[in-house]
């Protein structure tokens, strides 16, 4: 399998007083050769806008209003991304992430849709204003869990900054001979690089041992201003994870039967080795220290 991607066009493809920059049965036609030559290629587009219905407008698998179907496999998650930064640097409702994952009903296919915290194209994440590694941490541990296949660009696994193209595209710390630093171990890491590249270390282990978090279900069990929890699940298999950005503790009540997990369950919080959660009387409750986060599975 192979994966290309492509500009898919701009605003003005659906315009009715403007010309498309590139017509959408072009992509229709152009998708239609490619995978005649290359049946296993998936091809993802890049609609750069916020909203979930322009986004969604260019994923195939069935045609639109005018009768196109473009072929395009999956897209660049840019809605969930805005909606991210909003959240984990700006310090915006946590109900940002629930009403953008409420409008996947617009997709033919929310899962495959390709998510991200930035881009070359990006200022990094820290350097949004109110961003710290705190943040960017949860805003991995959100990334990680979430329906959809993450992307990482390079060097924000270590926190690296950058402003404008081409300042997001420096150089990553290591990998040359006369580098006077190699991020690529953890001795040429400085003590807040390690802690991100750790963590996002733990959260893709954790993403190839548990199941749901790469390809279950997804369903919201709770949004607040600070608090966000949500069930993945495949098959009996569920897992909750729970991220909490407010500054003071919290205490979460989840009823374990509205969201598919067993009256007497017993959950681990997996991404700290403990904190065991015993469901009493039907009801989960999880205690949350400030900006923190848990993922819970049996």
């Amino acid at each position: 399998n192979s994966l290309w991607w492509l500009g898919v066009t701009g605003l003005d493809a659906i315009r009715q007083d403007t010309l498309p920059y590139v017509p959408r049965d072009h992509w229709a036609r152009w998708t239609t050769a490619v995978k005649r030559e290359h049946p296993q290629v998936t091809i993802l587009g890049e609609m750069w806008d916020g909203n979930p219905k322009l986004v969604a407008f260019f994923q195939g698998g069935r045609p639109a209003f005018d009768g196109v179907d473009t072929g395009v496999d999956t897209l660049f998650d840019f809605p969930l991304c805005y909606a991210v930064r909003d959240v984990f640097a700006k310090g915006q409702p946590m109900t940002r992430l629930s009403e953008t994952l409420a409008a996947d009903t617009n997709y033919v296919n929310p899962r495959v849709l390709v998510t991200f915290l930035g881009l070359h194209d990006m200022p990094r994440f820290l350097n949004e204003d109110g961003a710290d590694p705190v943040g960017l941490n949860l805003a991995y541990t959100f990334l990680l869990t979430t329906r959809g296949t993450p992307l990482i660009y390079y060097g924000d696994e270590i926190a690296m900054r950058g402003g404008g193209d081409p300042d997001n595209r420096r150089d990553f710390p290591g990998g040359f001979a006369g580098d006077p630093r190699d991020a690529f171990t953890a001795a040429g890491r400085t003590p807040e690089q390690d802690t991100v590249f750790r963590h996002v270390q733990r959260l893709l282990r954790l993403r190839r041992e548990l199941e749901p978090l790469r390809r279950g279900d997804l369903q919201i069990a709770h949004a607040s201003r600070d608090t966000f929890a949500c069930v993945r699940r495949s098959g009996e298999r569920p897992v909750l994870v729970v991220i909490h950005n407010g500054r003071q503790p919290a205490e979460l009540k989840l009823e374990a039967a509205a969201i598919g997990i067993a009256r007497d369950a017993v959950l681990h919080d997996r991404l700290h080795d403990g904190g065991e959660i015993r469901a009493a009387n039907g009801i989960l409750r999880i205690t949350l220290p400030a900006r923190s986060a848990a993922i819970c599975a049996p």
